[in-house]
């Protein structure tokens, strides 16, 4: 087997070791990026076909919402809002629309993306075993877990949102009622401030608890609820671990993504479009979506690797002491 394909032993030896073989933080950055270069034809095909709808259909609406403001609010585009500035019955209409219409592309390229996961996370499954994954294997595992994430998708979210909800409700209560809530300050403000610190942290927790649910549910054969039993799990104990990984690749993705919708701006905006006839705001729309598709799979393929070195924390002890850890 090549050196370079030997990022982990096998999670589950016929005969348990004595001790599990875990990776440094640093290693598993190492291995994610070894692996969209070893595999980054395939992956870059499916950047292009979940995240590459969802990227232009929301650059698109995002336009239209951009031409609204600047309709309705004229001195937007300098940063200045009238404070006098009223909305008319005309306007409010094709404000409610370009929101509506941005909102619903956001969510659909949030799922087609989660979708695209999948299969990424199919390619560092493949890579494990130390083998290739077809295009049309890789598809086909989208397609199929693609109802087990939408079902996992809804019930976190329905989670999220009672959390919201519940925050809401308390801070609101919290205002009201107690001393000084309607001020800037005093134990209403303070207990307000609690809950909002407090929901902002249970949301980031259960998060981080999430996210090895969908390379489970890939490599494992798994459906939501069992994924997220299974995340659960897993990230017994290393919260902290998945928070700096994710972090990472959050951060990662969102300042290279920048960086190089800024330099395919500069390619569209200054070359292309006078040449093709574009719209620079169509061109500057299409540099953002580019972006966005060329880093669709860092931070899924972060989670990935960090779900294998998971397994080997988590399973790896349980099958040799012969009781979970």
């Amino acid at each position: 087997m090549d050196e370079d394909r030997r990022w982990e032993p096998d999670p589950r030896p016929a005969q348990p070791p004595a001790g599990p073989p875990l990776m440094r933080l640093g290693t598993v950055i190492e291995v994610a990026l070894r692996i969209l270069r070893r595999h980054w034809a395939l992956l870059l095909l499916l950047s292009l076909l979940f995240a590459g709808p969802g990227a232009l259909l929301t650059a698109a609406t995002g336009m239209r919402l951009n031409e609204v403001a600047a309709d309705v609010f004229p001195g937007i585009g300098e940063g200045i809002i009238e404070e006098q500035a009223v909305i008319t019955e005309e306007q409010l209409p094709r404000i409610i629309g370009a929101l509506s219409g941005y909102a619903i592309s956001a969510m659909l390229a949030g799922l087609l993306a989660s979708i695209g996961a999948l299969g990424f996370s199919a390619v560092v499954a493949a890579d494990y075993h130390a083998r290739r994954l077809e295009p049309s294997e890789a598809l086909l595992i989208c397609i199929r877990r693609a109802p087990s994430a939408l079902a996992f998708i809804l019930a976190t979210s329905a989670i999220i949102m009672a959390i919201i909800v519940t925050g809401t409700v308390v801070t609101l209560l919290a205002l009201s009622v107690l001393p000084g809530g309607g001020g800037g300050g005093g134990p209403g403000a303070f207990a307000a401030l609690v809950v909002v610190v407090s929901g902002v942290a249970a949301v980031a927790y259960l998060t981080m608890r999430w996210a090895p649910a969908f390379p489970a549910m890939v490599t494992e054969g798994l459906g939501a609820r069992e994924a997220l039993a299974r995340s659960w799990y897993l990230s017994t104990d290393n919260v902290g671990r998945i928070f700096i990984i994710v972090a990472f690749g959050a951060v990662a993705t969102a300042l290279t993504a920048g960086v190089l919708s800024q330099l395919l701006g500069v390619l569209l905006v200054g070359v292309l479009a006078p040449t093709l006839g574009l719209d620079e705001v169509v061109a500057e729309s299409l540099a953002l979506a580019l972006g966005t598709v060329l880093l669709a799979a860092l931070a899924p393929v972060l989670a990935a690797v960090l779900y294998f070195d998971l397994r080997a924390r988590r399973d790896i002890p349980t099958a040799a002491t012969g009781r979970r850890p």
